[in-house]
């Protein structure tokens, strides 16, 4: 059974979005097909509910052209490595069966997002074990890659997004409790303040600077890179 090309996953509702939103634009643009995983409802958040959040995300999904989105429903504030987390992760990797996953970085500022990344790893690989039953045939993703989320690393891999760049911020903006100050009579944070945008612009000016270009995501990859003949690695691209 023929399964998707990339699956990423968010802690929260507009993580993806902020860490990998431009390469994953840039994948649908060239005809891969793209699935998007949160693992929390952002019921915790300080601005929003979970139901204008589902509908925040289904509008950036639409934005970046993934052909799906789902929600894990884990509790958000609380997430751990558990039987119940990696088991909802293995069932819908066995369910969408991607060549590729994307996870927050393992370090970090926020525990949802490097606790994310541990369950996501143990998850994809429980979806291989043969034994554990879901109903649906196992499969592990080949490749795993880290994206950055508010942290920096040394990337293995950055891809250009200068001509997804502005895209990108549409599928940020789509997320308007969370990142336009005058929507609703929520406290403000750091996402509504003038200075989020300068901060994330200059992230990602940082990594595209790294190959030359105006703006970049980086990503890490897990493991190690096979390849018959270098040269290929020199003209391949996301």
């Amino acid at each position: 059974m023929p399964g998707v090309d990339v699956m990423a996953f968010g802690a929260h509702p507009d993580d993806i979005e902020i860490g990998c939103g431009g390469t994953l634009i840039k994948l649908v643009q060239a005809g891969h097909s793209v699935v998007l995983v949160d693992m929390v409802r952002g019921e915790m958040g300080t601005r929003g509910t979970a139901e204008t959040r589902a509908t925040e995300a289904e509008a950036a999904r639409q934005i970046i052209g993934a052909q799906a989105r789902e929600n894990l429903a884990l509790e958000d504030g609380f997430l751990e490595v558990t039987k119940e987390s990696k088991a909802r992760v293995a069932q819908v990797v066995r369910q969408y069966r991607p060549r590729m996953v994307l996870v927050p970085h393992n370090q970090g500022r926020h525990p949802d997002h490097f606790v994310t990344s541990d369950i996501v790893y143990q998850g994809a690989f429980l979806a291989g074990l043969a034994r554990f039953e879901t109903g649906l045939e196992a499969f592990r993703p080949p490749r795993l890659l880290y994206y950055g989320h508010h942290d920096s690393f040394a990337p293995s891999v950055v891809v250009d997004i200068t001509a997804q760049y502005e895209r990108k911020w549409e599928a940020i903006y789509a997320y308007a409790t969370q990142f336009r100050p005058e929507v609703g009579t929520w406290e403000h944070t750091r996402l509504t303040s003038p200075s989020f945008r300068t901060r994330l612009d200059h992230w990602m000016g940082s990594y595209g600077a790294l190959v030359g270009k105006p703006f970049g995501e980086g990503f890490l990859v897990r493991g190690h890179l096979e390849s018959e003949n270098l040269l290929d690695l020199a003209f391949s691209s996301f």
